[in-house]
């Protein structure tokens, strides 16, 4: 993983003094976490110092001194352990006393211990709640970066005082003894002149060998488990001498009495006039952390197997479900226009309601999953927002009307601007909110309205809102309405169904168009959503009637169609049944392959025959050849026919797969007969101008 790689790097240039390196570890935990403020202090009777700090405007500096008291710290000291704030007006809350000193809304801490003692705090911060809260690999890379900070420091502490006393080398041998004993660092001495290697009791007792025991360069090599590595490392004692630099190095031992140990080895060459007289150098076992970077990599790669099984899984979902949702739909659509009594109208039309339902829960589930992994995609086209508001009003209208509820819109603030957004992401807002607001609300009304301001050059503060006159929210209630899998209280979910999913797509979305979701309600008093966002202006010269026209074809007539050949390519015997008799409704003439191969097969005939089909649908899994590989095969025939993949599969990237495989079109299923007719409309409406313009 690169943030392992990146700390190695940084702990291992000799190049950087103290205060790069924890400026630098600070930096990739400010990145790693999402929190801006990252500090490292040291609390000592009851001050706490700044050692190093890194935040947006620079304005915490080294050697700033506050009282314990009055940061948040305290709490880390009292605790000796993790503090987290995701929210801090949720907790700690107000009453702390550090609430009105600060203006952060999340905080992350830990102590740093150095030789086993409290040395101060690690902390990062920021000024926005952390929604999402804090996670185990946060609080895992948390206490590595505190790990290797405080190794930094007891480093840092030990070969400063080696470098700081070479003018007296047997006080400072002295000293060092008991600085390493504490701190657990062997140290040794390479006597150039001499040849003799001295080694520390505390360095001996590392290796498993008896305190007095001499110890030769040749014997010290041994000890080292990869022949390489101890090649590297005679190599770089004899740079050293000859250049006079420092060196630090990370290698594998096996003790005397034959145990693994990975140890951390610096080295600093005493010269005297050019000449490199002793080379002396500090150990440290660094097991325990090598042990920790190895867990925590095996546990990154656990976590990135489980996100793709995880995708995997719901992109199999996303197909199964999506079949024989398709073939419910298509069969419902297809009876709906035969001959049926008013009894089994109303029957089929709560059928075709429940199918709905199950899809939007589907949906729901397959777009959280997008955000959550960072793969939901955003169109931007001119939006007339009035339009589209007025768009979703008839659906939930009726449904009001239906509860004897009033059904209130406002859109004049909206009316005469264009906006640059995706015309799906802001339905999925509207509808999100009115099919809340209408589950939820037994009597009274409720009002969609809309406030648009300036908001710098082509830019608005666009305001959505729906308030309505419901069951109402309490405050506890309304701290979890946005997050993912959770609803107002488990007897909602069992009064009202759902996802849970519904307000945490909208929250994102939102945050999208740097915005955010107001929510004022209290129980049995009603409920008003507000959303913003900021929306660019689109030209204001674009009519929503060239919009329309430039993406919708005008409907082809009954010769074109009936004289068109279309080839569907489809396993499922439901769904072949289901789109025949959606394009025999269009009026187009159908052929069927149950794989990508037959359906290869029957194109080779049409071509030799001098009959080529005009439109093919495809169906991307299947078995034998699946419909990518058979798009290719097609392609590769030098056939430019316009390829529909028609898949049950909705994750993120398979359009694009579609489209570089050779399709030409995307259409999700379950498709009803409206979105096939616009489909074929558009991609042979050449056909329809030469019936016109014959040449």
């Amino acid at each position: 993983m690169s943030v392992i790689k990146d700390l190695h790097k940084i702990t291992t240039d000799g190049a950087l003094s103290f205060s790069e390196k924890v400026a630098r570890l600070l930096e990739i935990g400010t990145e790693v976490l999402g929190l801006e403020t990252g500090i490292v202090s040291y609390v000592h009777n009851g001050t706490y110092t700044v050692v190093q700090a890194i935040s947006p405007l620079n304005e915490i500096v080294s050697g700033a001194e506050f009282p314990l008291s009055n940061t948040y710290c305290a709490d880390t000291v009292n605790a000796n352990g993790i503090v987290a704030y995701n929210d801090v007006d949720v907790m700690p809350g107000n009453r702390h006393p550090c609430y009105s000193l600060y203006t952060l809304k999340s905080y992350l801490a830990t102590p740093i211990h150095v030789n086993a003692a409290l040395y101060g705090t690690l902390n990062f911060s920021s000024t926005t709640s952390k929604t999402d809260g804090f996670t185990a690999v946060d609080y895992d890379y948390l206490l590595l970066l505190a790990d290797w900070i405080g190794a930094e420091v007891t480093r840092e502490e030990a070969l400063s005082e080696i470098i700081s006393q070479k003018d007296a080398l047997e006080e400072q041998n002295a000293l060092l003894n008991q600085i390493t004993e504490l701190a657990g660092v062997g140290t040794w001495e390479l006597d150039l002149e001499t040849g003799a290697l001295t080694w520390s009791a505390s360095l001996k007792r590392m290796f498993q060998i008896n305190d007095k025991q001499e110890v030769t360069p040749a014997h010290a090599l041994k000890f080292v488990a990869n022949t390489k590595v101890r090649n590297v490392y005679e190599s770089k004692m004899e740079e050293i001498a000859r250049t006079g630099s420092d060196w630090a190095y990370e290698f594998e031992i096996i003790t005397d009495g034959g145990e693994k140990r990975w140890l951390e080895s610096r080295a600093h060459p005493i010269m005297k006039n050019g000449t490199c007289l002793k080379i002396i150098g500090a150990t440290r076992d660094i097991t325990e952390r090598f042990n920790t970077t190895q867990s925590l990599k095996q546990k990154t790669a656990i976590a990135e197997q489980a996100l793709k099984a995880r995708s995997e899984f719901l992109a199999n979902m996303s197909h199964e479900i999506r079949t024989p949702i398709h073939g419910v739909q298509g069969m419902l659509e297809t009876l709906c226009s035969t001959s049926l009594n008013e009894k089994q109208k109303e029957y089929t039309h709560v059928a075709m309601r429940s199918s709905e339902s199950l899809l939007n829960i589907v949906n729901d589930i397959l777009d959280f999953s997008k955000i959550d992994s960072g793969h939901m995609t955003y169109d931007v086209e001119p939006v007339n927002l009035k339009e589209l508001i007025e768009q979703q009003v008839p659906m939930f209208s009726r449904l009001a009307d239906k509860k004897g509820i009033e059904f209130i819109t406002e859109t004049a603030a909206v009316s005469d601007t264009l906006f640059l957004a995706d015309s799906l992401r802001l339905s999925q807002i509207l509808m999100n909110l009115l099919n809340n607001a209408v589950k939820f609300t037994e009597k009274g009304s409720i009002k969609i309205s809309t406030r648009c301001t300036k908001y710098g050059v082509g830019r608005f503060k666009v305001k959505l809102i729906v308030t309505d006159t419901g069951i109402g929210i309490s405050d506890e209630q309304q701290k979890v309405i946005f997050s993912p899998f959770l609803q107002a209280e488990e007897s909602t979910q069992r009064r009202f169904g759902g996802t849970g999913l519904g307000l945490a797509i909208v929250n994102n979305i939102v945050e999208h168009y740097d915005g955010n979701v107001e929510v004022s309600s209290a129980l049995g008093e009603g409920a008003r959503f507000i959303v913003t966002m900021t929306l660019d202006c689109a030209n204001a010269g674009v009519l929503k009637e060239k919009t329309i026209a430039a993406n919708k074809a005008k409907p082809l007539c009954k010769k074109v169609l009936s004289e068109s050949r279309v080839l569907v390519v489809e396993d499922n015997e439901i769904n072949q049944i289901v789109i025949k008799e959606q394009l025999k409704e269009i009026g187009v003439s159908v052929e069927l392959a149950n794989n990508g191969a037959l359906g290869l097969a029957k194109v080779k005939s049409a071509i030799a025959r001098k009959k080529p089909y005009d439109l093919i649908f495809m169906d991307c899994h299947m078995p034998v050849m699946d419909g990518l590989a058979a798009t290719k095969e097609i392609r590769a025939l030098g056939e430019t026919v316009p390829i529909i993949a028609l898949t049950a599969n909705a994750m993120s990237g398979e359009k694009e797969k579609c489209l570089r495989a050779g399709m030409d079109d995307f259409i999700s299923k379950p498709a009803g007969v409206t979105r096939l007719g616009d489909c074929i409309n558009y991609h042979l409406s050449h056909k329809q101008e030469r019936f016109r313009n014959p040449a």
